[in-house]
This record gives C-alpha cells, structure tokens and sequence, in this order.
C-alpha cells in the first residue's frame, strides 16, 4: 500500500513538472519583444514630456494604459468603468519672490535659497545659531521668536538629510522659532539639482486643507566654501529678516489607471494578487541640450513590463484574481499608492500580495533584484520564477538607502499587505546607475530590449506561481510589517 501511495505522489510530481514547463513555454513563446518595446517607445518618447503629474502628458500616458487594459480584456474595477480611481492632491505651488537679509548681506531666492516649506509672509527676529538644530543642539537654547540657523543632516554624510530637515522643523517651531535656515554645502547634490527638487510644484494628499499656507518656514541656503557656516556661528544678536510672497495651494486630482483578471477558483478568486507599477515621472527641466526626462527606466520599464505581463495574464487567468495599478505621483511621494492604501476599491484584508515593479535602472542582466528578498513567505517561488529564465535572484545591494520603504510597496506594507518590489539586476549604485537615474538621458533607445523581455517573462511567472499557489501568503516571522499584517488579516 506505501509503495502504491509512493507511485500515485511520484506520478502527481511529474505531472505538475510537465505543467509548469509548459507555463514556462507559454510565457516565454507568448510575451514579445516587439510589444515591450512599443509600450516603452511611447511611453517614454519626447512628446510625453516626462509624465509628470498634473499635465496632459501624465493625462495621456494614463489614457494610453486605460486602453492597453481595454484592449487585452483586463476588467474595470467595481465603482470605476473608467478604469480611474481619482487622487486628491493638493498642488503647492513654491514661493515666485524670496529674500534673507541678515546685516549687510542679503540672499535670493535660486540664487542662494530654496524652501522645503514656506507660507507668504516677513519674518524677522535675531538669528541663533544651533548646530546640527537637533534636540541636543537646541538644549538650553532659548530660541523663541528668533530665526535658527543651522547645518544640513546630522554630521554622517552617508545619511539622507532631508529627513532631518523635518524634524527640526518640528523641533524649532515648538520651541517658538520663526523660521529655520539649513547651510547647505553643494558636494553630493549640485546646487541646480536642489533647485529642482525644492523650487516649483510640490505635492501632497488632499486631507481637506487646500487653503492653509500657514506652514513654518523652513529654507536650505547654498554655502558653497564654508564662508556662511564661519559667519552664522559669529553672528549671534543680528536681525534677519525673511520675506516670502507668491506661495499658492490648489486643489488638483490625477487618475490612478487601475484594472483587474479575475480568478478561475471559487474560493481563491476572492484573494487579490496588486500589481503596482507607477507611470509618473519629473516632467521637463531647464538643460538647454535636453530638456525632457523621458523616465524609460524609471519608470518606463515597469508600467511596459505590467502591460506585458497583463495581457498574458487575461489570456491565462490563475486561481487568485489580479489587479493591475498604474500609480501616479510616485515621484511627489508615492501619493497615488498611499491614496488607493487609504481608499481600497477591494478591501485591503482580501490584498494578499503586493507585486510592485520599479526601478532606478540596472547594470547586471544576469539577475533580478528583489527589493524584500526573504521577507514574505512566498520568496522561494519568486526565485524560482527568475532561474526559469536563466537569471540569479539576488537581494537588495544597497540596504543602507531603505530602498524598500521607498517606492509604491510601502503604501501597501504598511497597512500589512506583504510584498517586494521585483526589478532588474543592479548590484551597487554605481556609474551606470547614476549615468540615468532621473536624468534627460533616460530614453528608449539606450535600453536592451532582450534582457528587459526576458525580465518580464520572469516577472510574469512570478505573479504565475503566486496566483496559483495554494498556501497562506504571510511576512516572515519577525518582519517589521508582520504585525501589520496580522491585524489587517486578523491572524
């Protein structure tokens, strides 16, 4: 009796074997590298501009994904035949006139200051110097009324240091400071790319508080040798005054493109496996040379690789149901993936996997980059969809920079839904990276066609295996975001 139990098990083995060799087949025979490409070619060719949120290009390129839908039979969502889910934004436009006048010496607005957040208005009050303007630094500090000058960061120059104007923001306005002001040195950032990130359009979700400009005021000042930081710690008891006009808030809203293949089981179909790709990008800056960040890596590549991916799936639905998510203004900080997070068309307790596709760019074709690399109990799966292909799996090279709380899987982590963000092979951040990342040089025709194909066919049995996988989809125990997920699934 074993031995004929052994024989019927041994029989079912090869018989799933055959199957998934011939999934194998079907993917790598059906996804095209002529369709790829066409995706990116349009998505990312000069008259899109760049994508970016809040322009007819970004209007056109959700159209363009709407009916890439349509047409490969993907489904609207309940409440949405459009295929759009609408964002609330609220688009702070930054101050047109800006001056810091300290003594003699005055300031202007580019020239020498940017704002991270600003209101209309004239401040004036004694400038106090405070370090790294950190809680130690401010010890003792009686800086009520007074205008604080201090450092960028926190001394360690492999840290990000925009976080930590936030918190000092925090920290100066409660203890009663009128305003802050960062010394910055241009040394990892030049100058003109500080002016581009701060300067112009910002964005953030619409909470109800389009008209309030009443935000502290809070300025980075260019100190290019060291000259300022010698001066401010010197000039303690002098006046500075800021003067700041032409700020505006207006309400705007941006379309997520979102779709769905429902599931073949009676049961699984009521699991949804999101796919989440964000289609949004800088938009055109000021180079006289090339003005226009095409965005074919970041994030052409992604949103080609889910059409692709979505019209295999239509073809050949699985157990779970899928939905496909184009998410915008990503790059103004994931806010179309932390909007449909805080307003799910499908409950997010019935979200068991978060799929997301993003990426800086690559410089291995050899391996896949997960980003969440052995945090979800599905990882074997997603590395045996990248050796199918004849690629290496490999983790996240660069964990200092938090890659994985960085992009649209987040928004979704974070309320428990587990996941990775699954992307072409990079191993370090090196030349060939920064060659593209957010830069006018980011265009179709600078990619290889061959291995980004080949990527996708490996994505595309990723979300394969998963969807058919019979098992519970659970964080690792221990992971950050387990917690999260129990409470979302009621574990």
């Amino acid at each position: 009796m074993k031995q004929f139990i052994l024989v019927i098990l041994l029989g079912l083995l090869v018989i799933q074997g055959f199957a998934q060799k011939k999934v194998i087949k079907d993917i790598d025979r059906e996804i095209k590298l002529t369709t790829y490409r066409s995706h990116l070619y349009f998505l990312a060719s000069d008259e899109l501009r760049g994508r970016n949120t809040g322009t007819i290009e970004n209007e056109i390129a959700a159209r363009y994904i709407a009916e890439q839908y349509r047409s490969n039979g993907i489904k609207s969502l309940p409440e949405i035949d459009t295929y759009y889910q609408q964002v609330s934004l609220i688009k702070e436009v930054s101050p047109q006139q800006a001056k810091l006048t300290i003594g003699d010496q005055s300031f202007e607005l580019d020239d020498d200051l940017v704002f991270f957040s600003s209101t209309n208005g004239t401040f004036e009050g004694e400038v106090i110097y405070a370090g790294y303007g950190l809680e130690d630094d401010l010890e003792g500090l009686d800086i009520e009324g007074k205008l604080v000058i201090a450092k960028t960061g926190n001394g360690e120059a492999n840290k990000r240091i925009t976080p930590f104007t936030i918190q000092k923001q925090k920290l100066v306005a409660e203890a009663g400071g009128i305003g802050l002001i960062e010394l910055y040195k241009p040394n990892r950032f030049p100058w003109k790319m500080i002016i581009y990130y701060f300067s112009g359009e910002k964005y953030k979700l619409d909470k109800g508080n389009a008209k309030k400009q009443n935000e502290f005021p809070s300025a980075w000042l260019k100190d290019e040798d060291g000259a300022l930081l010698s001066f401010f710690e010197q000039a303690g008891g002098q006046v500075g005054r800021l003067e700041i006009s032409g700020k505006n808030n207006l309400e705007i809203k941006v379309p997520n493109v979102l779709g769905m293949v429902e599931g073949t089981d009676p049961n699984l179909k009521n699991e949804y496996i999101l796919i989440s790709s964000h289609f949004d990008h800088l938009g055109v800056g000021n180079d006289p040379d090339d003005s226009i960040f095409n965005g074919a890596r970041d994030n052409g590549i992604g949103v080609a690789n889910m059409l692709t991916t979505g019209e295999y799936i239509a073809k050949h639905p699985l157990k779970r149901s899928v939905i496909f998510m184009a998410c915008n203004a990503e790059e103004k900080g994931l806010l179309g993936s932390r909007w449909y997070a805080d307003h799910p068309i499908i409950p997010l307790n019935q979200t068991v996997y978060n799929l997301n596709t993003d990426n800086g760019g690559y410089n291995d074709t050899e391996k896949i980059t997960i980003i969440g690399y052995g945090r979800t109990s599905v990882n074997d799966l997603l590395v045996q969809s990248v050796e199918a292909f004849g690629m290496e799996a490999i983790d996240d090279p660069v964990p200092d920079q938090n890659l994985f709380d960085r992009s649209d899987n987040v928004s979704f982590a974070s309320k428990g839904v587990p996941g990775v963000s699954y992307g072409p092979g990079f191993t370090s951040m090196d030349e060939e990276i920064r060659k593209y990342y957010h830069q006018p040089g980011d265009e179709p025709h600078t990619l290889d066609y061959e291995y980004l194909t080949k990527y996708t066919k490996a994505f595309t049995y990723a979300l394969t295996l998963i969807g058919n996988y019979d098992g519970s989809i659970t964080w690792v125990a221990g992971d950050k975001y387990e917690e999260a997920g129990k409470n979302l699934y009621g574990e």
